[in-house]
C-alpha cells in the first residue's frame, strides 16, 4: 500500500540514497522528505484539474466585514487549494459571473455560492500511480541538490518529472467525457 514514506523513499532511491522508515525520524533524509512531501503534493495538485482531487460544495457565508465591491463574502473550505469555478444553484453548471479570492474568503455577487475546486489529499492511497510517479520525481528534483550538489542530476530529474506530469495528465485527465448535447435535428 502506498504511503507518504513510500513516495519519499522512491524519491530517495532515485537519487541513490538510503531509505527512511518515518518522516519524523532524525537525519537529513527524513527532514528533507518531511519538508518537501506535503508542499510538493499540494503544488502538483494545484497545477491541474485532477479528477481525483476535484470536490464541490456550497460555501458558508462569512460573518466578517466585507470591504469589497461584491455583495457577499464566503468562507473557503479548509481543504481547498484552488477554485476551478463557481457553480449555478439551478443545475450546478459552470458560472461566468465575477468572483474573487482574498486570503481564505471568496467574494461574489451570487447567493448561495457553490464551487468546484481542487482539494487537498491527505491519504496517499487516493493518488493514482501515474500521479505518484510525477510526485516522487518532483520531490527528488527538489532534494537532489541539497543532498548531492549534482546540478546535472537535478536537470535530468526535472525533465523526467515534466515527462511524468504530461503522461499523468494524459492518462488521468482522459478519465471523463463531456456530456453530448442533443442537436435539434436529433430530436426532430
Amino acid at each position: 500500500m502506498i504511503s507518504e514514506v513510500n513516495i519519499c523513499n522512491m524519491a530517495l532511491t532515485r537519487i541513490g540514497q538510503s531509505r527512511i522508515s518515518s518522516l519524523s525520524q532524525t537525519g537529513v533524509l527524513a527532514e528533507l522528505s518531511n519538508l518537501y512531501y506535503e508542499a510538493t503534493l499540494n503544488e502538483l495538485l494545484s497545477a491541474y484539474e485532477w479528477p481525483f482531487a476535484i470536490a464541490r460544495t456550497q460555501l458558508s457565508s462569512s460573518t466578517n466585514t466585507n470591504m469589497t465591491g461584491y455583495g457577499y463574502m464566503y468562507q473557503l473550505p479548509v481543504n481547498y487549494l484552488r477554485v476551478i469555478t463557481m457553480l449555478s444553484e439551478d443545475d450546478y453548471s459552470d458560472l461566468t459571473d465575477a468572483w474573487e479570492i482574498e486570503g481564505d474568503k471568496l467574494y461574489s455577487d451570487k447567493t448561495p455560492a457553490y464551487i468546484k475546486y481542487i482539494s487537498t489529499i491527505t491519504s496517499p492511497t487516493r493518488l493514482p500511480q501515474a500521479f505518484v510517479e510525477a510526485l516522487y520525481l518532483r520531490i527528488a528534483s527538489k532534494m537532489v541538490l541539497k543532498i548531492t550538489q549534482d546540478q546535472s542530476m537535478m536537470s535530468v530529474l526535472f525533465q523526467e518529472y515534466i515527462a511524468a506530469m504530461q503522461s499523468a495528465m494524459a492518462i488521468i485527465g482522459g478519465n471523463s467525457q463531456e456530456k453530448i448535447q442533443p442537436k435539434e435535428w436529433w430530436t426532430a
